[in-house]
């Protein structure tokens, strides 16, 4: 990867099934939604990666409930920001959402992430634990398919529950975060037996001996490319300045070893994936990104795309006039005002579904 200018990597750095029952609530709604076919999930083996024994989960550690909509909304946060960052979002959703933040195991100050069990990199014990402690989250406040949003690598553990816990969401909102990760550039996914081997070659011990300086020196060069406010820019320095380093190199790498794609075509929950394109891309950077994003839906009816170009990647609370109407869309909500609301998106090659698990049309490979 080039070090020389931001990375195109989405800002992963470290740094949202029909439900039986007499009444439907809102999430029930979104399950039976006209046009959504529930079919049963592919009876398939799981894959390798969520077949690791892992000791007994470290739970979510930060966490907080904002809102008192009727829709259960379940956040899980990027490396390095803690649960106050969507605190802007949940506000301004408080009717429609009880938005449930929680931040991975071991990403903030005064959390702990899992001990490691075998300790090589490739494992992805962090991860899984992440998903077992997101699990175990749902359970214990007993959240009733949850509709689950993935922020950046919080969107790799969204994408990793929907594979081994087919039953636990109602939807999935995937937010700049590819099922499998860029190797030496902006969205260049190599073939899966290559992937180990791309990976030790090219960014294996960058990140191993990446230190405290090292990262919150890209931290402080970044973070103000992802946000239109200095005020709320300076925060999120803050957040991620308290970060664990290896809190940071862990999610970082494991991530880059996994490549769910395949995974998920055992997938049948419904599933939107946003892709926000700063303008600040390079132009081939912003190609591949967009072919990359539009491919995760290929073949997949439930699986709906929306690319929205020239909006920074906390667009989640800075850009509510773009990012909210494809995300209420997918949903089934109407916004506050859905003509002053309409994304300016960057369209994909084909019309996308109007609602989630409809068959999005098949982007070019």
């Amino acid at each position: 990867m080039r070090m020389d200018r931001p990375s195109p990597r989405l800002f992963a750095l470290p740094i949202a099934a029909a439900i039986l029952g007499a009444s439907l609530t809102p999430n029930d709604a979104l399950a039976q939604a006209p046009g959504v076919e529930a079919p049963a999930a592919k009876p398939a083996e799981l894959p390798a990666w969520a077949k690791v024994k892992l000791p007994k989960a470290v739970p979510i550690q930060a966490s907080s409930v904002r809102g008192h909509g009727p829709m259960t909304l379940l956040i899980i946060a990027e490396v390095g920001a803690d649960e106050t960052a969507y605190e802007a979002f949940a506000d301004r959703h408080a009717e429609r959402f009880t938005t449930h933040t929680i931040c991975l195991p071991g990403t903030t100050k005064g959390t702990s992430g899992p001990q490691l069990h075998r300790g090589d990199v490739n494992d992805p014990e962090w991860l899984l634990n992440a998903v077992n402690a997101v699990t175990g989250y749902v359970r214990d406040k007993k959240l009733e398919k949850p509709v689950v949003l993935g922020h950046s690598l919080g969107g790799m553990v969204a994408y990793m529950l929907s594979v081994r816990e087919p039953q636990l969401a109602g939807a999935y909102v995937i937010v700049n975060m590819l099922p499998a990760r860029g190797v030496g550039g902006a969205g260049r996914i190599p073939p899966k037996d290559q992937r180990a081997g791309e990976v030790d070659t090219l960014e294996r011990a960058r990140i191993l001996e990446m230190t405290r300086s090292v990262y919150l020196n890209k931290v402080r060069d970044t973070v103000p490319m992802q946000c239109r406010d200095r005020t709320f820019s300076d925060t999120m320095i803050n957040m991620y300045s308290n970060v664990s380093i290896l809190a940071a190199r862990r999610y970082q790498l494991e991530s880059l070893y996994l490549d769910l794609r395949e995974d998920l075509d055992t997938v049948r929950t419904p599933m939107l994936v946003i892709a926000t394109l700063p303008d600040w891309f390079e132009r081939r950077d912003r190609e591949v990104l967009r072919a990359a994003f539009q491919n995760v839906g290929f073949n997949r009816s439930n699986v709906r795309v929306e690319i929205l170009d020239n909006t920074l990647q906390w667009g989640i609370i800075e850009e509510p006039k773009k990012f909210d109407p494809p995300l209420l869309a997918f949903l089934g909500l109407k916004g506050d005002d859905p003509q002053a609301e309409q994304p300016q998106a960057e369209k994909p090659a084909t019309e996308a579904a109007t609602q989630p698990g409809t068959a999005p049309a098949s982007p070019k490979p």
